[in-house]
């Protein structure tokens, strides 16, 4: 199967009643760990690099990996650029063969974010490349360890989404409405009545970022609600630390290259969990 856009993607899911799984890519192991369970359940997804992570992921010297991985894959793959906050870091996506792109201008104003989004998605479509934006703002950061809380007053307001849509032309919406990046502190609660007015004002499929803490419940709540296509990285990561902990306790000695495939093992633990209950798996046969 071919590397696909991800509105092709995210348009089956948010038709049909379930959610892609948007997992990040940080390295080999985690590449290779999310294709193969894509692969075993028959389930497309998104392979996300996420601009907070460049320090560790030179996109242009990993790109040619991403790109062969996921043209060589046997289900629809699609490549995306996850919170995209500057130009310079959406240019290189789409030189270096990204179907889609995320550019947030969450704790921009408005127009200003409109304004910005406008142009993106101009420039992205021109290429046959997917644009995902986000309006209202989920608190919290990629690797942020410290427990947070979601902030009602930076919700979606689904009038505000309903005039960014029409205005931008985006082909997905990042939307706020309880989650945070990272680690949650206590019981998160979503808010599922302003996602459904969200869905029905704007229809266009929606993200959630920041499922850290979620219920199972929580999700398919959600994707009844509009959600089609959801971020994965806090669980993935705290899988594979979880993982390195036990090394210790093994009772053979370990090499790097065994370690590795330990971490790796941990993460498609995480990515199967997550493809069951959002409902992706068997739905490319």
């Amino acid at each position: 199967m071919a590397l696909v856009n991800l509105k092709q993607l995210v348009s089956a899911a948010f038709h049909h009643g379930y959610a892609v799984g948007s997992f990040n890519v940080v390295n080999m192991e985690t590449l290779q760990a999310i294709l193969q369970v894509a692969e075993e359940h028959h389930s497309p997804v998104i392979l996300s690099v996420a601009e907070a992570h460049f320090p560790f992921v030179d996109l242009e010297e990993f790109s040619p990996i991403l790109l062969r991985a996921a043209r060589k894959a046997k289900v629809p793959v699609a490549l995306h650029l996850d919170h995209g906050q500057s130009l310079p870091a959406i240019v290189t996506a789409l030189r270096n063969g990204f179907t889609s792109v995320m550019f947030d201008g969450s704790t921009l104003p408005l127009e200003e974010n409109i304004a910005k989004t406008r142009e993106i998605t101009r420039m992205a479509h021109a290429v046959d490349v997917s644009v995902e934006a986000e309006l209202g703002h989920v608190t919290g950061g990629e690797d942020d360890t410290s427990p947070g809380v979601a902030d009602p007053s930076l919700f979606t307001d689904p009038q505000e989404a309903e005039l960014f849509v029409a205005e931008t032309e985006v082909d997905a919406l990042a939307v706020a409405v309880g989650s945070v990046h990272g680690i949650y502190q206590g019981t998160p609660e979503l808010d599922i009545e302003r996602l459904a007015a969200i869905r029905d004002l704007t229809g266009v499929p929606l993200v959630l970022h920041g499922g850290s803490g979620l219920s199972n419940d929580d999700f398919r709540q959600a994707i009844a609600a509009g959600i089609a296509k959801i971020n994965v990285y806090t669980d993935m990561s705290q899988a594979a630390m979880a993982r390195i902990r036990t090394v210790d306790t093994l009772p053979q000695r370990l090499g790097f290259p065994e370690f590795m495939l330990l971490v790796r093992e941990a993460i498609q633990e995480a990515v199967a969990e997550k493809m069951q209950i959002f409902g992706s798996v068997g739905q490319y046969n």
